[in-house]
């Protein structure tokens, strides 16, 4: 299986608006291969849950692989090492099979904090979990869908997907 690309292109980043030919077009550009699983990163910005869950059925029918979703809380501990262990567990079972992983409500990524975690001030730099979280998804062998609400997390987090989707 070919390597995944660590640095997305910076022409594939630009956000398309879920539900237009923008969007379909982008999802066939980035999916098209047949030969091998896509090592495609992809950010789901904003929109209700249930219009996720349509953009995701939409992005599997281009995939023949597995989907393993994960809603993002119920992966966080108390203890950081719990919490990278429960990461691990996750990537390492789609890796496994060649899933498609989709992780939802990621935000929680950004603003947990670990008991372990020393009290830094408010403008502390981005969690090491997050630094944890994000080498996965660009090491990770098949597609990645990661969904935030945040602008601001969307900002940070679209310097690592290929693709950003936009939900109204």
């Amino acid at each position: 299986m070919a390597d995944p690309d660590p640095t997305p292109d910076a022409n594939t980043a630009s956000p398309v608006q879920y539900g237009t030919d923008a969007f379909d077009q982008a999802l066939r550009a980035l999916l098209g291969g047949e030969e091998e699983p896509p090592t495609a990163r992809v950010l789901f910005h904003g929109g209700r849950r249930e219009t996720r869950q349509q953009a995701l059925a939409t992005l599997t029918r281009h995939t023949t692989a597995n989907l393993h979703q994960f809603r993002v809380p119920s992966l966080l501990n108390e203890q950081r090492m719990q919490t990278q262990s429960a990461l691990r567990k996750a990537f390492d079972h789609a890796a496994e099979e060649s899933a498609l992983l989709y992780f939802d409500a990621a935000d929680a990524l950004f603003t947990h904090s670990h008991v372990d975690t020393p009290d830094d001030d408010e403008d502390r730099a981005v969690p090491s979990t997050v630094e944890y979280f994000f080498d996965r998804v660009v090491a990770h062998g098949s597609a990645v869908v990661i969904g935030l609400q945040k602008q601001s997390h969307a900002d940070w987090a679209g310097e690592h997907v290929h693709l950003v989707v936009r939900f109204e």
